[in-house]
């Protein structure tokens, strides 16, 4: 059975972010972070709240927001969204079903 994502509930504008290794200017190692993709992504933002807080508690007490939108290739844990000003660490990227159809990115905000 082929699930249907809802694209209105897709408001936001998210980015994936990949880590990379640069150079400063005094040569030393520094790392940046780089689109995956440069356009934009639909996606829904919504904070851990009630139940879902409190499981979330019992896991892993760092998970602040979940994010869902479309599935893509290449999204890993230990990768960065940027949505407006804030950034957020990808958690867990959870590929709903298996079914490439849509991510589930538990995260938490880094600044």
């Amino acid at each position: 059975m082929v699930r249907m994502i809802k694209p209105g509930e897709y408001k936001q504008r998210i980015q994936i972010l990949k880590k990379g290794t640069d150079r400063d200017k005094y040569g030393e190692p520094a790392d940046t972070w780089t689109p995956l993709i440069e356009r934009y992504i639909p996606a829904k933002i919504q904070p851990i709240l009630g139940n879902e807080y409190f499981t979330a508690l019992t896991t892993d007490t760092t998970v602040e927001a979940k994010i869902e939108c479309r599935y893509m290739p290449g999204i890993e844990n230990e990768m960065r969204v940027k949505h407006g000003n804030d950034v957020y660490e990808i958690l867990s990227a959870i590929d709903v079903d298996t079914d490439h159809v849509q991510w589930l990115l538990y995260v938490k905000l880094v600044k």
